[in-house]
C-alpha cells in the first residue's frame, strides 16, 4: 500500500467529511497495513487524522486513547471539529448514556500531556506548555456569576501571557478549550441536548430549539393581529440564525459601558456574525456539490473557529 496513496484518500475523505469511506479505510488498514503504517511517519500522521474524522464509529476506548495521546495533531486539521464529530458520536447513543460519555472523554482530555504551545508563565508563575497546563488555567478562571462572553473575555484579551502567543497557537487553544465546554457541558441540558428538535406545540406554532432557546419556524393560526398582541411579521423573509444571535449579542452589549473590554469581544461576535451571514448568502447562488459551496462553507469553519 503506497504511503501516497493513503495520504491523498484520508486528505480527500477529510476534505467532504465522508466518514462512511472513511470507516472502511481505517478497517481495511487495520486488518491488512498496521504494521506498515506504524513504520512510516506520514502513513502514521494520515491514519491518526483518519480517526478523528470517524469518530463516530469509533468506540469510546478508542476514542479516549485518541484525545488522550494524540490531541494536538487533531487540533491542527483545518476541517476537522472535534466537538462536531463527538456529536455524532453521541446522537447513535441513548439519552441516558450520554453524559457518561463525556464525562469519560474528558477525563482524557484533562489527562492529555502533549505540549501545544511554547512554554509559557502565567500570572502565578506556573509554566504553560500541555494540553493540561492550558486546561487546568482556564478552568481555574472560569466564574459562574460571569457570562461566556465575559469569561472569553477576560481569557482572551487580558491574560497577556495568552495574548502574546502567535496566532497559530491561539487558535489551537480555541480549539482546544471549545472541545472542553462541549464536554462540560451536560446533554440533559437545552443547551448540551444534541438532537435538533422539530414539533408543533398547543399554539400551532412550528418550533426548533437553537443553543437551549425556541426558535418559531412557522405560525399556522397567525392570520393576523390579536387584540393585544404585536402584528406578526408578513412581509420578507425571517430572520437567520445570524441575525438573532447578531440581536442577542446587541442586548447584550447594552448592559456593559462603552468602550469597555466587554463591549470589544461583543462586537467581535458581532462582526464574525455579519461575516458569516454575507458568505451564506453567497452560497446560497451555487449548488451545495459546487467547488465554489465547498470554499465558502470552508472560510464559515474558519470564522466560527477564530
Amino acid at each position: 500500500m503506497q504511503n501516497i496513496n493513503i495520504s491523498q484518500q484520508v486528505d480527500e475523505f477529510i476534505y467532504y467529511l465522508d466518514d462512511i469511506q472513511g470507516r472502511k479505510l481505517y478497517n481495511s488498514i487495520k486488518k491488512d497495513s498496521l504494521d506498515e503504517i506504524n513504520k512510516d511517519y506520514e502513513m502514521k500522521g494520515a491514519y491518526l487524522a483518519l480517526q478523528f474524522l470517524i469518530i463516530p464509529y469509533l468506540s469510546t476506548t478508542e476514542i479516549s486513547g485518541l484525545i488522550k495521546a494524540d490531541l494536538f495533531l487533531g487540533l491542527q486539521i483545518d476541517d476537522i471539529d472535534i466537538s462536531e464529530r463527538l456529536k455524532k458520536k453521541l446522537l447513535f447513543m441513548h439519552l441516558a448514556d450520554r453524559d457518561n460519555f463525556k464525562n469519560e472523554i474528558k477525563t482524557a482530555l484533562l489527562s492529555n500531556k502533549e505540549q501545544i504551545t511554547k512554554e509559557v508563565k502565567n500570572n502565578d508563575n506556573k509554566p504553560l506548555k500541555t494540553a493540561n497546563d492550558w486546561l487546568l488555567d482556564y478552568v481555574s478562571q472560569s466564574d459562574k456569576s460571569k457570562s461566556d462572553i465575559m469569561l472569553k473575555a477576560e481569557y482572551f484579551y487580558q491574560k497577556s501571557y495568552f495574548t502574546k502567543l502567535p496566532e497559530d497557537e491561539k487558535l489551537v487553544l480555541r480549539k482546544l478549550f471549545a472541545l472542553y465546554n462541549f464536554l462540560n457541558t451536560s446533554s440533559m441540558t437545552p443547551e448540551g441536548f444534541e438532537d435538533d428538535l422539530l414539533l408543533m406545540n398547543e399554539q400551532g406554532q412550528l418550533i426548533t430549539t437553537n443553543k437551549g432557546k425556541v426558535v418559531v419556524l412557522y405560525d399556522t393560526k397567525s392570520k393576523g393581529t390579536a387584540k393585544g398582541r404585536p402584528k406578526a411579521r408578513t412581509v420578507g423573509l425571517p430572520k437567520t440564525e445570524e441575525e438573532k444571535e447578531i440581536d442577542e449579542l446587541k442586548m447584550e452589549e447594552k448592559k456593559y459601558p462603552a468602550g469597555g473590554l466587554e463591549q470589544r469581544a461583543i462586537e467581535e461576535e458581532v462582526e464574525k456574525k455579519k461575516k458569516i451571514e454575507d458568505i451564506k448568502a453567497m452560497a446560497g447562488k451555487f449548488k451545495p456539490n459546487s467547488l465554489e459551496y465547498k470554499a465558502m462553507m470552508e472560510e464559515i469553519e474558519k470564522i466560527n473557529k477564530q
